[in-house]
């Protein structure tokens, strides 16, 4: 072999084996870095797979925290709204108050003649009267003792005085008066003293809505009372109207009863920081003084369950006496003539006289 081609074959060889190593190292960073993507990419996977789990997991603690701030602050207005009327209800005429709700995550919404009361007494105790009401232009007055010789009926839009024989069956009495929504009727003797009174009342007030998860959540505040309700569930009483009763020194007992209607003129305020003028319409006394035979009727349209529950309630002391047999030891709240309720309520069985004050709030809301 001549000395050239020994040197070129050398050569060749040579650089052959520079060049495989070279080659080498290249491939095993190629794959490093596949693995490297393929790494990352299992990584974000893993991550994304862990946040989707704890969304998962965390979605119905964060739906209820929201809802839980939601009725927090309707709660809030609700509270509010009660205490800023519950401050004008017993004022004045045309005395008031402004006040900001914020009401961005619930709706104010007026209701009304959501409630129907009827309030009734003797005014002496040598006359016991009834008068009935028949439809909306006519009542019945019959007086057991045959005194009754005129009777006034009164209406926020007007006044008729009604005169009469005395008898021994009820007086048709026709009248011209609008007495839907508020009207009160006076008995008198032939000397204009009053024998007996009635009122009819229908109550307005407001309802507080809330979105809540499910559905949606109602505050009712009616009569100085406060309904709750959550959806596909009834009503429930938070708090009731309040009727003081109390027993004097000498064994009399005294009732105390405020009526409170509340009524919006105009649109109900709203958004963010909703501003709502509360001012009072003045307080109409219906009762103050003896009262004998007192009796009153409560109803309400809100949901078939508000009157059973409320009857319950004023009878609890009453219905315990009945179990224990000591009815005659009972002084409160009992049933004008079923045991139900159903036909009103009195006070000490309507047998004895009472210090009945009886007083209707009316409570105006614009914006």
């Amino acid at each position: 072999m001549s000395p050239v081609r020994a040197l070129l074959g050398q050569t060749i060889r040579g650089v052959m084996i520079l060049f495989c190593p070279m080659r080498s190292s290249r491939k095993a960073d190629e794959d490093l870095a596949v693995s490297e993507v393929i790494g990352v990419v299992m990584l974000l996977a893993m991550v994304i797979t862990m946040m989707g789990g704890v969304f998962l997991m965390l979605t119905p603690y964060v739906n209820d925290f929201q809802d839980n701030t939601a009725w927090a602050n309707a709660n809030g207005i609700a509270e509010r709204l009660d205490g800023r009327i519950d401050v004008v209800a017993g004022a004045s005429a045309d005395t008031g108050i402004r006040t900001t709700v914020p009401s961005v995550s619930s709706a104010i919404i007026p209701i009304s003649n959501i409630e129907s009361w009827t309030v009734a007494a003797d005014l002496t105790d040598s006359e016991s009267v009834t008068v009935s009401y028949l439809n909306q232009t006519a009542f019945s007055v019959f007086a057991q003792n045959e005194k009754a010789t005129s009777a006034t009926i009164w209406t926020p839009n007007g006044e008729q005085t009604f005169t009469f024989e005395p008898s021994n069956e009820p007086v048709l009495i026709d009248h011209e008066l609008n007495v839907l929504h508020l009207y009160i009727v006076t008995v008198h003797d032939a000397d204009d003293q009053p024998l007996h009174r009635q009122a009819g009342i229908s109550i307005s007030g407001l309802l507080i809505k809330t979105k809540v998860q499910g559905g949606e959540h109602t505050i009712g505040l009616i009569n100085d009372a406060r309904y709750d309700k959550f959806s596909n569930e009834p009503w429930t009483i938070a708090s009731s109207p309040g009727i003081k009763i109390e027993e004097l020194f000498d064994g009399t007992m005294r009732a105390s009863l405020s009526l409170r209607d509340v009524s919006v003129i105009g649109s109900v305020p709203d958004g963010r920081n909703a501003i709502f003028d509360i001012s009072s319409a003045g307080p109409i006394e219906l009762f103050s003084g003896d009262a004998w035979n007192f009796r009153f009727n409560f109803d309400s349209t809100l949901g078939p369950t508000i009157a059973p529950q409320m009857n319950e309630g004023w009878l609890t002391d009453y219905t315990l006496h009945r179990a224990a047999d000591t009815l005659d030891q009972h002084r409160g709240i009992s049933p004008w003539l079923r045991a139900s309720g159903s036909d009103g309520m009195t006070i000490d069985k309507g047998n004895s006289v009472i210090d009945l004050e009886i007083d209707l709030q009316l409570v105006e809301v614009r914006e």
